[in-house]
Protein backbone atom coordinates (compact mmCIF):
# COMPACT_ATOMS: atom_id res chain seq x y z
CA UNK A 1 0.00 0.00 0.00
CA UNK A 2 1.50 3.26 -0.97
CA UNK A 3 2.22 5.87 1.78
CA UNK A 4 1.13 9.33 1.27
CA UNK A 5 3.76 12.09 1.96
CA UNK A 6 3.44 15.18 3.91
CA UNK A 7 3.48 18.22 1.97
CA UNK A 8 6.45 20.69 2.64
CA UNK A 9 4.53 23.66 3.33
CA UNK A 10 1.19 22.30 5.01
CA UNK A 11 -0.20 24.16 7.82
CA UNK A 12 -0.57 21.86 10.53
CA UNK A 13 -4.27 21.18 11.87
CA UNK A 14 -5.02 22.13 15.47
CA UNK A 15 -8.65 21.19 16.71
CA UNK A 16 -10.08 24.73 18.09
CA UNK A 17 -10.52 24.74 21.97
CA UNK A 18 -14.29 25.22 22.99
CA UNK A 19 -14.83 26.75 26.45
CA UNK A 20 -18.75 26.41 27.66
CA UNK A 21 -19.37 28.31 30.69
CA UNK A 22 -22.26 25.41 31.78
CA UNK A 23 -22.53 25.29 35.30
CA UNK A 24 -22.23 21.43 36.26
CA UNK A 25 -24.53 20.26 38.95
CA UNK A 26 -22.19 17.18 39.37
CA UNK A 27 -19.45 19.83 40.79
CA UNK A 28 -21.55 21.68 43.04
CA UNK A 29 -22.36 21.31 46.88
CA UNK A 30 -25.84 19.63 47.50
CA UNK A 31 -27.45 19.97 50.80
CA UNK A 32 -26.23 20.54 53.80
CA UNK A 33 -24.96 17.25 55.01
CA UNK A 34 -24.21 17.69 58.82
CA UNK A 35 -24.54 14.87 61.17
CA UNK A 36 -27.63 15.13 63.65
CA UNK A 37 -27.37 14.36 67.25
CA UNK A 38 -29.88 12.01 67.78
CA UNK A 39 -30.34 11.59 72.01
CA UNK A 40 -29.25 8.68 74.00
CA UNK A 41 -32.89 8.76 75.35
CA UNK A 42 -36.19 10.37 75.14
CA UNK A 43 -38.70 10.81 72.59
CA UNK A 44 -36.38 10.90 68.66
CA UNK A 45 -38.83 14.01 67.54
CA UNK A 46 -36.93 16.16 70.42
CA UNK A 47 -33.83 15.80 68.09
CA UNK A 48 -35.48 16.99 65.01
CA UNK A 49 -35.39 20.97 64.56
CA UNK A 50 -38.56 23.18 64.15
CA UNK A 51 -40.24 23.84 60.42
CA UNK A 52 -40.08 26.82 59.14
CA UNK A 53 -43.67 27.79 58.22
CA UNK A 54 -43.69 31.24 56.32
CA UNK A 55 -46.65 33.33 57.24
CA UNK A 56 -48.78 35.37 53.98
CA UNK A 57 -50.04 38.79 55.44
CA UNK A 58 -49.42 41.29 52.85
CA UNK A 59 -50.06 42.35 49.28
CA UNK A 60 -47.72 40.89 46.36
CA UNK A 61 -44.71 42.60 46.22
CA UNK A 62 -42.72 43.88 43.63
CA UNK A 63 -40.01 42.02 45.12
CA UNK A 64 -42.55 38.85 44.58
CA UNK A 65 -43.33 40.07 40.92
CA UNK A 66 -40.14 40.35 39.90
CA UNK A 67 -38.74 37.10 41.43
CA UNK A 68 -41.97 35.74 38.86
CA UNK A 69 -40.15 37.34 35.88
CA UNK A 70 -37.28 35.58 36.75
CA UNK A 71 -38.70 31.97 37.37
CA UNK A 72 -40.18 32.58 33.68
CA UNK A 73 -36.58 32.99 32.21
CA UNK A 74 -35.92 30.39 29.66
CA UNK A 75 -32.32 28.08 30.09
CA UNK A 76 -30.52 25.63 27.91
CA UNK A 77 -30.32 22.54 30.56
CA UNK A 78 -28.81 18.94 29.69
CA UNK A 79 -29.93 16.44 32.01
CA UNK A 80 -27.08 13.63 32.38
CA UNK A 81 -27.67 10.26 31.14
CA UNK A 82 -27.44 6.99 32.97
CA UNK A 83 -26.07 4.13 33.02
CA UNK A 84 -28.40 2.36 35.83
CA UNK A 85 -31.46 0.52 34.71
CA UNK A 86 -33.91 2.07 37.01
CA UNK A 87 -33.28 5.23 36.40
CA UNK A 88 -35.77 7.06 34.90
CA UNK A 89 -35.38 7.18 31.12
CA UNK A 90 -37.16 10.74 31.15
CA UNK A 91 -37.24 12.22 34.41
CA UNK A 92 -40.55 14.62 34.82
CA UNK A 93 -41.01 17.57 37.14
CA UNK A 94 -44.75 19.78 37.99
CA UNK A 95 -44.78 23.33 38.80
CA UNK A 96 -48.14 24.50 39.04
CA UNK A 97 -49.85 21.68 37.68
CA UNK A 98 -47.74 21.77 34.92
CA UNK A 99 -45.94 18.94 33.94
CA UNK A 100 -41.85 19.43 32.00
CA UNK A 101 -40.30 15.91 30.73
CA UNK A 102 -36.45 15.97 30.23
CA UNK A 103 -34.93 13.84 27.85
CA UNK A 104 -31.86 12.81 29.22
CA UNK A 105 -28.48 13.88 27.23
CA UNK A 106 -30.17 16.06 24.94
CA UNK A 107 -29.97 20.12 25.43
CA UNK A 108 -33.64 21.20 25.94
CA UNK A 109 -35.10 24.94 26.92
CA UNK A 110 -37.18 25.10 29.44
CA UNK A 111 -38.32 27.61 31.98
CA UNK A 112 -35.99 28.31 35.44
CA UNK A 113 -39.44 27.22 37.59
CA UNK A 114 -38.72 23.35 36.20
CA UNK A 115 -34.98 23.74 36.71
CA UNK A 116 -35.73 24.70 40.14
CA UNK A 117 -37.54 21.76 40.51
CA UNK A 118 -34.77 19.57 38.71
CA UNK A 119 -32.33 21.41 41.78
CA UNK A 120 -34.56 20.75 44.35
CA UNK A 121 -34.99 17.00 43.39
CA UNK A 122 -32.42 15.39 46.13
CA UNK A 123 -31.95 12.29 48.10
CA UNK A 124 -30.53 11.82 51.57
CA UNK A 125 -29.40 8.69 52.47
CA UNK A 126 -27.72 7.93 56.20
CA UNK A 127 -25.19 6.18 57.94
CA UNK A 128 -24.77 6.19 61.34
CA UNK A 129 -21.78 6.70 63.90
CA UNK A 130 -21.59 5.65 67.43
CA UNK A 131 -20.00 8.39 70.01
CA UNK A 132 -19.92 9.41 73.45
CA UNK A 133 -22.56 12.11 74.58
CA UNK A 134 -21.86 14.31 77.36
CA UNK A 135 -23.10 11.94 80.08
CA UNK A 136 -20.84 8.85 78.70
CA UNK A 137 -23.68 7.19 77.16
CA UNK A 138 -22.80 5.33 73.77
CA UNK A 139 -25.38 7.74 71.27
CA UNK A 140 -26.03 7.51 67.41
CA UNK A 141 -24.95 10.47 64.95
CA UNK A 142 -27.19 10.24 61.52
CA UNK A 143 -24.70 11.41 59.28
CA UNK A 144 -26.28 12.54 55.74
CA UNK A 145 -25.15 12.39 52.25
CA UNK A 146 -27.20 13.76 49.99
CA UNK A 147 -27.08 14.16 45.89
CA UNK A 148 -29.18 15.19 43.03
CA UNK A 149 -31.77 12.40 41.61
CA UNK A 150 -30.76 13.55 38.21
CA UNK A 151 -27.38 15.28 37.09
CA UNK A 152 -27.77 18.15 35.02
CA UNK A 153 -25.88 21.17 33.62
CA UNK A 154 -27.03 24.32 32.48
CA UNK A 155 -25.61 25.61 29.32
CA UNK A 156 -27.13 28.38 28.79
CA UNK A 157 -28.52 31.24 31.78
CA UNK A 158 -29.84 34.73 30.37
CA UNK A 159 -29.31 36.49 33.73
CA UNK A 160 -26.03 37.08 35.53
CA UNK A 161 -28.10 36.49 38.95
CA UNK A 162 -28.37 32.73 37.43
CA UNK A 163 -25.80 31.25 38.43
CA UNK A 164 -25.85 32.17 42.15
CA UNK A 165 -29.02 32.07 42.48
CA UNK A 166 -28.99 27.70 41.16
CA UNK A 167 -25.79 27.58 43.59
CA UNK A 168 -27.82 28.39 46.73
CA UNK A 169 -30.58 26.13 46.20
CA UNK A 170 -28.10 23.39 45.00
CA UNK A 171 -26.32 24.02 48.78
CA UNK A 172 -30.28 24.24 50.35
CA UNK A 173 -30.86 20.87 52.78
Amino acid sequence: MPRLAKKENAPSRVAPVVIRKALETAEQKVGQDRPRAMKSTGPAKDSLEPSIIETVDRPVSNEKLELLRFMDDELTIRVAESTNPMDEPHPEVINGGIRQYFVRGIEQKVKRKFVEVLARAKKTAFSQEIYQDGAGNSAYRQVPHTALRFDFAVLHDPSPRGRDWLKAILAEG
